[in-house]
């Protein structure tokens, strides 16, 4: 009995230790992909079928949310020093990729290169603020996932 007080004592001290509160997720509803080096998540606070912010998975900061909901999200995660705010069409592509579990693969692709091409709209506001950030830094090129010279998006001329 002694042994297995033991053993059930280091268990539950095991999972004190293995659960952080970084590893706890954020209120209400979401969803992490890959987008090329990164995982983003995005996430409906109110569940209401709109998605209200995405942020880095490794960060937790939120990089992009919707102006209407900015207030509430400072009580969930932290934001970049670079959020912006998000389009409509961006927040419209990001409520279809966390609301489509019966969508095929081909669907679910199809809306994370629409999402990268939103993404890449807002590419020069980050630009501008990482350079304000970082004004020493060398050429950000090398940290914009979302911008390629490929067209891979408009397909066979």
């Amino acid at each position: 009995m002694r042994r297995f007080l033991t053993v059930l004592s280091f268990v539950i001290w095991l999972a004190g230790c293995a659960s952080t509160p970084n590893d706890m997720r954020p209120p209400g509803k979401e969803h992490c992909e890959s987008f090329f080096i990164y995982v983003l998540c995005i996430s409906d606070l109110e569940i209401d079928g709109k998605v209200d912010y995405m942020y880095f998975d490794d960060t937790r900061e939120i990089f992009m949310y919707a102006d209407t909901m900015l207030d509430q999200l400072n009580a969930v995660l932290p934001l970049h020093a670079c959020a912006v705010p998000m389009s409509k069409s961006t927040r419209e592509l990001s409520s279809q990729l966390l609301y489509s579990d019966d969508i095929g693969l081909s669907a679910r692709l199809a809306v994370k290169a629409k999402l990268a091409v939103s993404y890449r709209a807002a590419q020069p506001a980050i630009d501008a603020c990482m350079a304000s950030l970082n004004p020493d830094s060398q050429s950000q090129e090398e940290e914009r996932p979302f911008d390629d010279e490929d067209d891979w998006l408009e397909g066979p001329q």
